[in-house]
Order: structure tokens, then sequence, then C-alpha cells
């Protein structure tokens, strides 16, 4: 019989083996994994191990080809052809520059393609972790978007946003000429979701359900767009709302360019929207992290800045 083998890496260390096949191993039933360990299909340093047994870190554990998912036999594929730049990879982060008009979640999305590329990485990583966005972004909204690729980075990077530890920088496309620097302090609620897409509405006092949100914003260039005027804006956010940039800069008379959910007549361009994650800056760290991770701009966002000639970039 053809076992494929693993490493046990730190966030294995001390966990039960039924524990960590469960998770590795999920496309199965648990009655059919409880079997496979009695029948020794499962192994742990070339032994037949109890359910109950403690994995330490270092332990190489033995699967048997037919338990493995296809998904997973396809790793060094999925290695190879991994469709989105990265920007920062250790061990405990995968950091990509998203693409516009992919989702992060669900069918076919960044998320997918990321837990293939950590299953082709299996023997330098976890087996019982399984990585995932550690902040949002929208479809439509394109840069810096952090995986987690470890626990230790997963509880470092949730730890930081709840301490406002992380300075997220975004530049967008906007309506209008943004005179001076701008401080927003406002309030966000969702709506009701409609069958196609949801949004959020902003006040300048405290409603019901309602959060605080805060944004600094200020022009980099401007120029023109179809006869109207526009600015490269970058926007600095100490909250993280839903729609946040999209709403509170249409709030103050500035809608994003082409982001009809606000206000902004359509673009008929590949990109309908432009906002750009552009960099995160960090401080001192103990996961290996650099100070700032930045994002080059998509090359459509580029393009349109040449469209619009855009004046006084910094």
């Amino acid at each position: 019989m053809d076992f494929v083998q693993y490493k046990a890496g730190a966030d294995d260390d001390g966990r039960r083996l039924d524990r960590i096949v469960r998770r590795f191993l999920s496309h199965q039933t648990i009655s059919a994994l409880y079997s496979a360990l009695r029948k020794g299909f499962i192994r742990v340093n070339g032994r037949r191990a109890a359910t109950n047994e403690r994995v330490r870190k270092g332990d190489v554990i033995s699967v048997a080809q037919f338990l493995i998912p296809q998904q997973q036999k396809k790793s060094i594929k999925a290695r190879e052809s991994f469709p989105y730049e990265i920007i920062f990879h250790n061990e405990h982060f995968l950091i990509i520059n998203k693409p516009y008009d992919v989702a992060v979640h669900g069918k076919n999305s960044i998320a997918e393609a990321v837990a293939a590329y950590c299953n082709a990485h299996r023997e330098n990583s976890s087996l019982s972790f399984l990585p995932g966005p550690l902040h949002r972004l929208d479809k439509k909204t394109t840069g810096v978007l952090f995986f987690s690729w470890s626990i230790t980075g997963a509880r470092f990077f949730s730890r930081a946003l709840k301490e406002h530890a992380l300075e997220k920088q975004y530049v967008a496309l906007v309506h209008g000429i943004m005179p001076a620097p701008c401080i927003w302090k406002d309030f966000i609620k969702k709506t009701e979701a409609t069958a196609a897409f949801h949004t959020v509405r902003v006040s300048s006092t405290a409603k019901l359900g309602s959060r605080l949100a805060q944004t600094r914003a200020h022009a980099i260039a401007s120029g023109m767009y179809e006869d109207a005027p526009v600015s490269l804006v970058n926007f600095t956010i100490a909250t993280g709302r839903t729609h946040q940039i999209r709403a509170q800069s249409a709030f103050h008379g500035f809608p994003l360019l082409g982001d009809t959910a606000y206000g902004s007549p359509a673009l008929y361009n590949n990109q309908k929207l432009f906002l750009h994650a552009q960099k995160i800056i960090i401080g001192e760290n103990p996961v290996g992290l650099p100070h700032e991770i930045e994002a080059p701009l998509p090359n459509e966002f580029m393009q349109m800045n040449k469209k619009i000639l855009l004046n006084g970039r910094k």
C-alpha cells in the first residue's frame, strides 16, 4: 500500500492525532477516519497509533494514498500555478496583491487557491491549521491581503487589529477636487441587503445600530475625466467598517469614480471601480513582518491615471 508522508508542524504540537486528521482530511466521514486509524491506514513515525495519541512537532504522519483528496494529490501543480502575486511569505503569513473583481471567499475564490497552495507546502506547515484571510477586501477592491499561515500569525494579526497597531492606507480615484486634508468621524450602519449586494448608511451622529468610522483623506493629484474634475486620494483608516471608504467619501461629497452604489455614474472600462489597498504599516513585531507591506497599483489603475492626466502627483 502506498502512503503519503507529512511532517507535523509547530501548530500540531501537543494535539491529538484524531483531531489533526479530522481537520486535515475533512472530506472523510468521522467513522471512516476512525476506521482508517484502527486499521493502520494512518500512522505516526511508521507505526500504528492510538486515536488519542498526542502528536509532537517533527513527527511523520503517514496517510494511505486512497484517503488523500484529489485536490491534495495535485499539490505540485497547485504550487507551480498559484495565480496571485505574492508580496511576502514566511512561516506565519502569506500576503498577496489581490486583483480586481475576484472574491476572497466562496467557490473559485482566492481562499480556495490559497488552501490548495498551502496543501502544496504541507511538508513545511501544520496539518491541523488551515489558512484564512485575516481582513476583508471587497470583490472590486485590489491590493494588500493577508492570509494566516500559522496560528501564531493569526493571533498576532487579530490582536494588532484590535489594538489599532496596524495602519492601513488606500488610494482611490474620486469625483471632485479635495482642497485640503480631511479627518472624517462618522457613524456607519448596514442597510438591508438586496439580492445583488448590500450598502451602508452614513450619518454625522450616532444612530441605533451604527458604529464609529474614522478616516483621514488627502489628495495626491488631480485631473479631469469626461470634462469633470477628479482626484487621486490617499485614505488612512483607523477603523475597519464595511464599505467605510466608499460610503464616507461619498457622504462628504467625493464618491469614488464608478461607484454606482454610492452615487457615481457607471464606468465603461474593464475596471469599474478604482480602490486599492496600497500599504499596511506594522510596528515592531515577533512574527518576521517588515515595517511596511506595499502592493503595486494594478495596470488598469495606472492606465486610468494616465488617461485622466493627473497633475501634482507626489
